[in-house]
């Protein structure tokens, strides 16, 4: 059975919710439910009193937005996808750039896109979380592997704030009758006080004295407690209180220090090997208990006294003391002084019994173990940096093996690898791919000219805008020489926006180094996923032929691959085309400069079939060289926008005369038949060399700005330039001349016109640099 999947949306109003329900409401089972909340203040106590597997974020929502930050890191465990409407998608590529995961437009949603874009978002999150959680596992590991062991008779353990254990030594396991492996992560059962030395019993046959101190694990805070067996040392402590006879036997041949306080007559027995300890003869000490007190380093004392009267109490079993005494030499030693109360019938002390020890050795060896053990951090610290280390040279090399050197984009073979993986899964789930060629104009011009070297500098130019430009999961990278491919999660349509962005950024940048400053243009070929493909060759070879006719059709200019056309141009009159057709091949040995005479005599036999023709042609070329240079075009291009005014209504030689001269509007297909004649006129006019930059400009002359234009449908940048430029002319002339069945429209109403057409049918840019020249007249 499939997981339900938990979605909490955050919407001002419950549109999106509303599109959500409603598009699985007619579902006989749906595996996502979904919350709303119209409160960015509510998401924080929703996130923590249920599981959300995604949050879906209404971006119209203008607080959304501004709270994204907050709102990524409140939600950091939760993928994060955005909607968005068609109009305001670009928001949703903005929040893209800033970690947002996927974006949904709301009049797009469908049941596959939302399933497929939700999944993904999730797949992507997961496999992040999967990454870092394995990269920092790989580090703990590497530096456990690396540490020092440190071989001590005594115990170490070393427990977080939780008291979970997480290091022991080979002592330490060997008292707890456990391996490492069963120790680490288990709960260390005894107390933990860093406040003195403590004795617990782990078993019924061993007793370990404890010492903590504070230290630093992984980072974090933790606890370093060391463990020394003293179950011997206990052992014959018991035997001493178990006989006072044994224990006055002991008394008399002991040279370790003993003692025996009189707690009714105030008197302690010191043993000679009390007094040895100290450095004293037997006879220089008597029986006061200021042969003691008086010796205590005055820091000690304190504690002595504090601990002697809350055993006497019973608030403590025993008394352990560590502390200093003065030695017969002058200088200070560490003992520690154990004892135990003999209490009377009524339960009152009378004498206290202990011994006394020398630890000098052992607060020495402390020391040592403590210096060990900030050497042992420090050696874990420098393990730790080279590990660090380590891991950046292994992403650096990991880098590099998929790196372009120079553009800094991904290689040749790791964007293949890639796509290959991008193409099987849109085969796999039908999701969205497109395949994006960009080729730099005229590149080994720019490299003859200004040198490799800044033509290098091009190449790392443009793969930065590229970068900047593109999302974080567009994959993009150098496929050779000057050729960048770029994989994208976007249909055709988002593609070509991409696209467009793109070439606006390239062809709107100064590439500039020292004084060597060009503009540098690109063509760009775009194919995606369709069903029938088999491999991402069969993409890339699309893409490939797109590019091919971006530059064939004069470069700087974007095409999408398409079927191509199943039935050839028919002309009407095919005996008019053959002889105009043989008379324009007569002129390509004519030297450019006799080209617009030669090109009148010849419109004059199109002006036999409609005298409205040369009139037009020739204002239109007119018109277009003006708008040309209003808006900035160098001469050289102007020229090649000049013929192609002249030249763009010559495939009408092949339409019958009574379509042409009709009076009245044109039936559909009389339009279709109409429609032809920019096809026609390229025909006619491909074989003639030096007309091959204005073919482009002819055949796309009647294409819309928003793509609902012909013969191919293009849109935008998809339009050659002079095309743009043409088609303004060609409408201004069209409502500024009279025609048999309508009369010419005043200056007004052809500006208002074309203003209605900008963005539709004209390229905005061009209708106001043409508006402002007729305000001008």
């Amino acid at each position: 059975m499939e997981k339900e999947i938990s979605l909490l949306m955050v919407e001002e109003k419950k549109s999106c919710s509303q599109i959500i329900e409603k598009l699985f409401e007619n579902e006989k089972k749906s595996t996502y439910a979904l919350t709303s909340l119209n409160s960015i203040s509510d998401l924080a106590s929703c996130l923590n009193d249920s599981k959300v597997d995604a949050l879906l974020l209404d971006i119209e929502y203008k607080t959304v937005v501004k709270e994204l930050d907050a709102i990524k890191n409140t939600a950091k465990d939760v993928p994060i996808v955005a909607i968005t409407t068609s109009e305001n998608e670009s928001d949703a590529l903005h929040v893209i750039q800033d970690g947002v995961h996927d974006y949904l437009v709301k009049d797009k949603i469908d049941a596959q896109n939302f399933d497929h874009t939700i999944h993904s978002a999730i797949e992507r999150h997961n496999s992040y979380k999967k990454l870092r959680k394995n990269s920092y596992e790989f580090q703990q590991k590497e530096a456990k592997l690396l540490n020092v062991i440190v071989n001590n008779a005594d115990g170490i353990i070393v427990v977080d704030n939780n008291k979970k254990i997480r290091f022991t030594n080979p002592a330490a396991e060997r008292m707890l009758s456990h391996s490492a492996s069963e120790l680490m992560g288990l709960k260390f059962k005894y107390a933990i006080d860093i406040s003195k030395t403590y004795e617990i019993e782990i078993s019924e046959t061993m007793v370990v004295e404890i010492n903590t101190v504070r230290t630093e694990w992984d980072e974090e805070n933790a606890f370093l407690i060391s463990m020394r067996d003293i179950t011997e040392r206990k052992a014959a402590e018991k035997k001493l209180r178990e006989s006072e006879e044994r224990y006055a036997l002991a008394i008399k041949g002991s040279n370790d220090g003993v003692w025996d306080w009189n707690l009714v007559e105030e008197v302690i027995y010191y043993s000679p090997g009390w007094k040895s300890i100290v450095g004293y003869p037997d006879e220089d000490i008597g029986n006061s208990p200021n042969e003691w007190f008086d010796k205590v380093h005055p820091d000690d004392l304190p504690k002595i006294s504090m601990q002697i009267e809350e055993h006497l109490k019973n608030n403590i079993s025993s008394i352990k003391i560590e502390h200093r005494l003065r030695h017969k030499d002058g200088g200070y030693r560490w003992f520690v002084a154990r004892g135990t109360a003999i209490s009377n019938e009524e339960n009152i002390p009378v004498r206290l019994i202990g011994s006394l020890r020398d630890i000098s050795e052992f607060k020495e060896a402390e020391a040592g173990m403590k210096d060990a053990l900030e050497e042992l951090k420090f050696a874990l610290a420098s393990e730790k940096v080279l590990l660090e280390e380590l891991d950046r040279k292994n992403k650096d090399l990991v880098e590099l093996s998929i790196t372009d050197g120079l553009t800094g984009l991904f290689n040749h073979r790791f964007i293949q690898e890639r796509f290959d993986f991008e193409f099987k899964r849109a085969k796999r789930y039908g999701t969205n791919l497109s395949c994006m060629m960009i080729d730099i104009d005229h590149f080994k011009k720019i490299n003859d000219t200004y040198g490799h070297q800044f033509g290098d500098f091009v190449l790392r130019e443009i793969s930065s805008i590229v970068v900047q430009n593109s999302r974080e999961v567009d994959l993009c990278g150098r496929y050779g020489g000057e050729e960048f491919l770029i994989i994208s999660t976007q249909d055709a349509d988002g593609a070509r926006k991409y696209a467009e962005k793109l070439h606006k950024a390239i062809e709107g940048n100064i590439f500039q180094k020292g004084k060597q400053a060009v503009h540098i243009t690109v063509s760009i070929g775009i194919s995606d996923y369709k069903a029938e493909l088999k491999s991402k060759q069969e993409m890339i070879e699309r893409a490939d032929r797109a590019l091919y006719q971006a530059k064939e059709d004069g470069r700087n200019l974007i095409r999408v691959w398409k079927e191509s056309e199943k039935s050839e141009v028919a002309p009407l009159d095919v005996s008019g085309i053959e002889t105009l057709q043989s008379k324009l091949h007569s002129l390509s040995s004519e030297v450019r400069a006799t080209y617009m005479e030669s090109t009148n005599a010849l419109l004059k036999a199109v002006d036999s079939k409609d005298k409205y023709t040369l009139t037009h042609s020739t204002n239109v070329s007119n018109y277009c060289v003006d708008i040309a240079h209003a808006m900035g075009v160098d001469e050289e291009q102007v020229e090649v926008i000049r013929y192609a005014g002249l030249l763009h209504d010559i495939g009408k030689i092949g339409i019958d005369k009574s379509i042409l001269t009709k009076n009245g509007p044109l039936t559909s297909e009389e339009f279709e038949v109409l429609k032809k004649h920019p096809m026609i006129g390229v025909s006619i006019l491909k074989d003639i060399k030096f007309l091959e930059r204005e073919l482009p400009i002819i055949q796309h002359h009647h294409e819309w700005y928003n793509g609902g234009g012909y013969p191919q449908g293009l849109k935008g940048r998809e339009i050659p330039f002079g095309a743009l430029i043409l088609a303004v002319a060609d409408a201004y002339d069209a409502m500024n001349t009279d025609r048999q069945f309508r009369q010419k429209l005043t200056k007004d109403d052809i500006i208002k016109e074309l203003k209605f057409g900008s963005g539709i049918q004209f390229a905005p840019e061009v209708v106001n640099a043409f508006v402002k020249l007729l305000k001008k007249q």
